[in-house]
């Protein structure tokens, strides 16, 4: 019987230096998970056998375990790179129409192909969700490559002072004549085109306290229909007096076929945030709501997991939700290479959900979870194993020299 307990010890410290082997070969995968070697004793059985008297069959190897532990992660540049922090799998599958075999992988080395998909390294498609919502079920990732969408202004905000030393007034407004008026300030606005004007206002003291506004459009008076747009009143400490909320009327459409306001009606809603100093006439801060087109800039992912896509005028899309799936069982996830993992009976159906949900970690952008194999402890594994394969055919050699010497007796 020695020669079989030897011949399992032989047999199981090979699979065990095998399984060693293996991790230190992907020391540097992406993702990769270490797996362990579970060791278990035989006995061979008989009824009616002594307890007292059982002696050991050897030793097998009943299952190669994966340590699922978190590896460190390290940060690429590369903005499509994605990280697990915490517990999940992300969720691809092959690019074919109809295709519902899904694989799933810790490796987050992600790039772009001709068509937009966001694809792994061996070029599956990434799944996600539309949106943020993380509603549905998941789909192949795309990132569009369209334009920003421009925004009509429909809202402006000053803040400004109007120098309480200028004198009145009594000229008729003239834009063309700076003598018809004490101060001016433009600011760009965009029309549903995304054409930029300008709307320009202007400030005619009339008395003291009181100050008429004026507006021009693209410098043309007539194309704002409600000249003067308000009047504004200050007390004797500068204050205003009057509602800051003043609104300018404007043409639309406008002559090259654009829309122009909020709800393409030519009206724009400005709030003024006004004093009436000794100071000189001076904008402090000016904003407007609408915006250009734009061109894609770049994307990048948040640690919810949304994939967002940046363009040049400063908009940000949400594209999708990146799904990550979670199982009762990963020890029983069937290796298939390539950094993935396919589901098994024995590990249960994936259930899919946004990162952050349940147990499923959040996403690192812009980085990839290294090898969570312990080097030192892998090269400590592999002299122990080294030892017991020596051990084991020492036993092989002494069970060999001790028949040898019973066929030689006399």
């Amino acid at each position: 019987m020695a020669f079989q307990q030897g011949l399992s010890g032989l047999s199981s410290s090979a699979k065990a230096l095998d399984v060693i082997s293996h991790n230190v070969a992907n020391a540097n995968t992406t993702g990769f998970k270490a797996n362990q070697t579970v060791f278990a004793d035989v006995y061979s059985t008989t009824l009616g056998a002594n307890p007292y008297m059982q002696v050991g069959s050897g030793v097998s190897v009943p299952a190669v375990r994966q340590s699922f532990t978190q590896g460190s992660i390290t940060t690429t540049g590369n903005a499509l790179d994605m990280a697990i922090n915490g517990e999940g799998f992300f969720i691809t599958k092959r690019p074919v129409a109809n295709d519902l075999q899904m694989f799933y992988t810790r490796a987050g080395e992600f790039q772009l192909d001709k068509d937009g998909y966001v694809i792994s390294a061996n070029g599956y498609q990434l799944l996600g969700y539309p949106g943020a919502a993380g509603a549905g079920d998941p789909q192949p990732i795309r990132v569009p490559f369209d334009a920003g969408k421009p925004a009509e202004t429909s809202q402006v905000e000053m803040t400004f002072n109007l120098d309480a030393g200028q004198p009145a007034i009594t000229a008729t407004f003239d834009a063309t004549n700076p003598d018809t008026y004490n101060f001016s300030t433009s600011v760009q606005v965009y029309d549903s085109l995304g054409i930029a004007h300008n709307l320009t206002f202007y400030f005619q003291k009339t008395a003291p306290g009181s100050w008429n506004v004026y507006g021009s459009f693209d410098g043309d008076p007539t194309l704002v229909t409600n000249n003067p747009i308000g009047t504004m009143t200050f007390d004797g400490a500068g204050a205003l007096t009057s509602s800051p909320n003043l609104t300018v009327n404007v043409t639309s459409p406008l002559s090259n076929g654009a829309d122009f306001g909020g709800n393409g009606d030519g009206v724009v809603d400005v709030t003024f945030n006004a004093t009436q100093y000794s100071l000189a006439s001076s904008v402090t801060t000016l904003t407007q709501d609408g915006q250009p087109a734009g061109e894609l800039a770049s994307v990048s992912v948040t640690k919810e997991g949304r994939l967002q896509a940046r363009y040049t005028n400063g908009d940000v899309k949400d594209i999708a939700t990146v799904a990550i799936a979670t199982f009762r069982n990963p020890n029983a996830l069937i290796s298939m290479g390539d950094n993935m993992w396919a589901a098994s009976l024995e590990s249960g159906q994936a259930a899919a959900g946004i990162p952050g949900s349940g147990t499923r970690g959040f996403i690192s952008g812009g980085a990839v979870e290294s090898s969570n194999v312990d080097l030192t402890a892998e090269l400590v594994n592999m002299i122990i194993q080294q030892r017991a394969y020596q051990a084991n055919a020492q036993s092989i050699r002494t069970q060999d020299q001790i028949l040898q010497t019973v066929i030689n007796l006399r």
